[in-house]
């Protein structure tokens, strides 16, 4: 799954980005990109994340965490 999250956020961002990456570390992963990254990784896992989630999805570690939770969430 890291794999895959990996490859969402960099064909977002247009940059090559490995499991290190995160908004701290990445110039492009600004505001606007974490938006477009959130809506990515929401209509490739069948998900949804609230805005207290998607404020926390800083790293590719807790975006990893937040979604294995949120696919093994009753509904």
């Amino acid at each position: 799954m890291k794999e895959k999250i990996i490859n969402i956020i960099s064909e977002v961002l247009s940059v090559a980005v490995n499991e290190n990456t995160s908004q701290a570390t990445c110039e492009k992963w600004d505001s606007l990109q974490h938006l477009n990254i959130v809506v990515a990784l929401e209509e490739e896992f069948n998900l949804s994340f609230e805005p207290e989630e998607i404020a926390l999805m800083k790293d590719i570690d807790i975006i990893e965490q937040m979604i294995n939770q949120k696919s093994h969430d009753p509904i």
